[in-house]
């Protein structure tokens, strides 16, 4: 049983000794393009609730 636990971690270690892992300039890049569309969604959504809010307004 020990065996099989020491196995799976050594072979799990020479699996991640074999990714390619990405470079400091495409991690950087990556998360200024998921904050840039996080961003523009977030106003998207703020006008229209800005607008469904006003529009709801109207109906009362």
């Amino acid at each position: 049983m020990l065996g099989r636990i020491v196995r799976y971690f050594q072979e799990a270690r020479a699996e991640l000794s074999r990714v390619t892992w990405p470079t400091r300039e495409q991690v950087v890049e990556g998360t200024q393009a998921i904050l840039l569309f996080t961003l523009a969604f977030m106003v998207i959504l703020g006008l229209y609730d800005t607008v469904f809010r006003f529009l709801i307004g109207l109906l009362r």
